[in-house]
């Protein structure tokens, strides 16, 4: 590893603990919405949320107060209530006239500003009124109480206010929480929304890749016709090199074989062929391999006149997606293998987008978060990735035990030195750390 240019990193992500970003939110939306609407992104990425609908009228200034609107309905029905004809106009104009006239008392006098002579004392606001006898206070109406009494029982009221306030602010945030609780992959793949017809149908299909399937053979030319497209154009692959035969060497060939045991979900385990089909078309084809504890993608071609659908990013959605669905009938298989991460290739730097994700430590066999990763790799290419001193588990602590095929016999090393006292050491040592201790101990060695 610490030899090689681009050092590669084998990646998984939890799926049942995964959790969509808001491009990744983003690229779900605008495929529902092609599925719905047949609305392609737009390329200055505005679209038709950027749109201002012409009709819109600013109605803020004929939006009034209450007392003005009150007032203006009072007046509007009054005005409409009043009969023309009924108007006495001798009486409008007694009506002005009226505060004008001067009043005049019995005998005869003006009343007015130069008339204070005949004004006189107004003897009974002069008197102090007595109160008159009577029973005591009124039985039916509440006691009088203290001005300090009244101040308490208001403060007590506004506190009491105060505290339902903030019982009802507390309901209302932890309602709101459940409410914009983030949404599960699941929830947020939608090809289809109710009451509505699509424009576009898209059918997604599981096929057995290897042995074939009767459906795979149906689809096999369509198969191979989009892997060719996409190598030509997105790889820029000779036709020589993307003909049949380097197709079924590349993607249909396995070494897995089918299994079909009980613990197994209904497909079974094995490799397999995610076929996505629009409108009857085939637009993309995710080929992936089923094992007991994990989904692991192994390539993914495409139409690239559907590049704008971003595939590469919907096809990983909807494969961690699948894990957790898997993960319900199996429950042993709980992660989904992307591959091999390289931190230097921005092709493949991608795959660290998928949270949570994790890396294998070459060096301890330990899986490590990839956001304590990332500024190691940021430093060297190659780095060991855990922390601790913990040994490597797979390490050699002993050459006698690999076993070798020498003159068509297995056997260990140990007994092989016996036959060939020129053994290599270092080279027989190089090959146990490369595999590993449980592999060395497996397979075999081949010596001449």
């Amino acid at each position: 590893m610490n030899r090689m240019c681009c050092p590669s990193y084998t990646i998984r992500c939890e799926a049942l603990r995964f959790k969509a970003t808001k491009s990744q939110k983003k690229i779900l939306k605008r495929f529902t919405r092609y599925l719905m609407y047949d609305e392609k992104p737009r390329a200055g990425g505005g679209g038709a949320e950027g749109k201002q609908c012409s009709d819109d009228k600013d109605i803020s200034d004929e939006v009034a107060s209450p007392s003005q609107n009150s007032e203006r309905q009072l007046a509007d029905r009054d005005v409409k209530g009043l009969d023309p004809s009924a108007i006495d106009a001798s009486a409008i104009v007694n009506e002005k006239t009226k505060d004008k006239t001067p009043e005049t008392s019995q005998s005869g006098e003006t009343k007015g500003e130069g008339s204070s002579k005949t004004q006189q004392p107004n003897k009974v606001h002069d008197e102090k009124k007595q109160p008159k006898p009577g029973l005591g206070p009124d039985p039916n109406k509440p006691a009088c109480k203290k001005a300090k009494q009244l101040r308490l029982e208001r403060k007590q009221q506004r506190l009491a206010q105060r505290q339902e306030t903030t019982n009802a602010t507390q309901t209302s945030k932890a309602t709101k929480r459940e409410t914009n609780a983030p949404k599960c992959i699941e929830e947020l793949i939608v090809d289809s929304l109710p009451g509505q017809e699509p424009k576009h149908k898209l059918e997604v299909r599981l096929v057995r890749s290897y042995p074939r399937s009767e459906e795979f053979e149906r689809t096999f030319k369509e198969s191979q016709a989009l892997f060719a497209k996409y190598q030509m154009a997105i790889h820029k692959d000779p036709p020589e090199e993307c003909d049949t035969l380097s197709f079924t060497r590349f993607l249909v060939d396995s070494p897995l074989q089918p299994d079909d045991t009980e613990d197994a979900p209904e497909c079974g385990y094995g490799s397999f062929h995610q076929q996505y089909w629009l409108d009857g078309k085939l637009i993309a084809v995710g080929v992936i391999d089923l094992l007991p504890h994990c989904v692991s993608s192994v390539y993914l071609f495409y139409d690239p006149d559907y590049q704008f659908l971003n595939l590469g990013t919907y096809s990983a959605l909807r494969e961690a997606a699948f894990t957790r669905l898997l993960h319900n009938v199996t429950p042993s298989i709980e992660y989904y293998y992307m591959g091999y991460y390289i931190h230097s290739c921005q092709k493949m730097k991608y795959k660290g987008n998928y949270y949570p994700s994790y890396l294998v430590c070459t060096e301890a066999f330990s899986w490590q978060p990839i956001e304590k990763c990332r500024p190691k790799l940021d430093a060297n290419k190659y780095s060991r990735l855990d922390e601790t001193d913990a040994p490597d588990p797979e390490a050699i602590d002993s050459l006698d035990r690999v076993l070798v095929l020498y003159k068509h016999t297995a056997m260990p090393y140990i007994q092989y030195k016996r036959f060939n006292s020129s053994a290599d050491d270092d080279q027989v040592k190089e090959y146990a750390g490369m595999v590993g201790k449980t592999c060395a101990e497996r397979m075999l060695l081949y010596r001449n």
